[in-house]
């Protein structure tokens, strides 16, 4: 980082709060030496830096100053070119139209000379988001009842038919392509993941439910308190699986290239891990638990009985 950028870096940094020489020293990986330098050239150029002497003391800004705006960098343009494009490649997004106003105005933030450079690295880079042709017209609607806390009544088409719900939707996220919601469930009094693209209707409830008396714990997929699994990969296996963005990290790998997959998972979540061990066949050997290892079974002599029956 060169100095320019540093004393930017640090103007932004005083901005969340009061920090000291050797807080900021730290955080830069320089020496306190070189901050006082950076603070004095930052107060030589008129900016209103307070510096509190003692135990407790350290370099801060006045409450109501407020930085001028910023110009990108070249590679900060870049990285949000990517990013943007890279939404876009996705069937739906939330706020479309901010987005692309947002391109607009990145190509306004840059000198003519480096809009011309960033034309020519867009087009030498990309980030690949997998494009799948779901509508989903509830994602904004879903995105700002998470925001508020606000329970919708729903009809949802899940593998095992359409249902109404009413559910208070809490995080939204892609993965692979598709929009998924994690929200409550009050008919299930559970926490689901749901498919926005599943989503037949989304209103706001009319009588939303009595607030709960206690706190709904999230759940999560891993805990030490879940079963533990344990998978045996072939070589072929570990190359297979590494490609998984979730398991991909959890593998441990072996001095033969095979690999070891170790992780604590919630029983009440094995469909998923059923079918991803079934897609890679005889390079995966399931050693614990037994429960998953049977799961594997019944769902392998189905395929099998599904594709001998005449």
């Amino acid at each position: 980082m060169n100095r320019i950028d540093r004393l930017t870096a640090i103007l932004l940094l005083l901005q969340t709060g009061k920090c000291s020489a050797a807080e900021i020293a730290q955080h830069f990986e320089v020496s306190r030496r070189t901050i006082q330098r950076d603070i004095d050239a930052l107060c030589e150029m008129g900016i209103p830096i307070a510096a509190d002497l003692g135990v407790t003391g350290g370099y801060s800004l006045p409450p109501d100053y407020t930085l001028p705006p910023l110009a990108l960098t070249l590679h900060e343009a870049l990285w949000l070119r990517l990013a943007l494009s890279s939404l876009s490649q996705l069937s739906a997004t939330p706020f479309k139209q901010e987005r692309e106003s947002l391109l607009a105005k990145i190509q306004t933030l840059l000198p003519q000379r480096e809009s011309e450079h960033l034309e020519q690295l867009t087009h030498t880079l990309s980030l690949n988001v997998p494009s799948l042709p779901y509508p989903t017209p509830f994602l904004d609607q879903l995105l700002e009842s998470a925001r508020e806390q606000q329970w919708v009544c729903v009809t949802y088409r899940s593998e095992k038919g359409v249902s109404q719900q009413m559910i208070l939707p809490t995080y939204l996220r892609t993965h692979e392509g598709l929009w998924y919601c994690d929200a409550y469930s009050h008919e299930r009094q559970a926490w689901r993941i749901y498919r926005v693209d599943r989503f037949l209707d989304v209103k706001t409830a009319p009588s939303p439910p009595p607030p709960l008396e206690h706190p709904i714990p999230i759940p999560t997929r891993e805990h030490p308190s879940f079963p533990e699994i344990r998978v045996h990969l072939t070589a072929r296996g570990v190359l297979r699986l590494e490609r998984n963005a979730y398991l991909g990290p959890r593998l441990q790998r072996q001095d033969n290239d095979e690999g070891l997959l170790r992780l604590h998972w919630r029983p009440e979540e094995y469909d998923w891990l059923v079918r991803v061990l079934l897609s890679l066949g005889t390079d995966a050997e399931i050693l614990a638990p037994e429960e998953l290892r049977t799961r594997v079974q019944q769902e392998a002599q189905k395929i099998a009985r599904h594709h001998t029956e005449l």
